[in-house]
């Protein structure tokens, strides 16, 4: 497995949740539970972007094989590591 920019950007963005939610997280007295759960949340994000070329081949219609578009599973991953932890650890922090 090679590290692109890529690759290396989602890295630096996943340690970067972790200590976004162990600093601004409220939900818990222990600090390394919110880091750990911000990590959690942005797993899947992670997962989408290093695999998006063999999550792209779908299946078949009529027949054929049919690809979805990369940049599409890019969006996706993005928004799963970008905004979803955002979003979970703000919303905890709120109860």
């Amino acid at each position: 497995m090679q590290l692109s920019k890529e690759r290396i950007i989602t890295l630096l963005v996943l340690v970067a949740n972790g200590i976004l939610g162990a600093t601004m997280g409220k939900f818990s007295d222990n600090r390394l539970w919110e880091a750990t759960f911000a990590v959690l949340m942005s797993l899947p994000g992670l997962v989408v972007i290093w695999n998006k070329e063999r999550l792209s081949v779908t299946g078949l219609t009529r027949g054929l094989r049919r690809d979805s578009p990369p940049s599409l599973l890019d969006l996706i991953g993005w928004f799963l590591l970008l905004v979803m932890p955002i979003l979970y650890v703000y919303q905890l922090s709120r109860m």
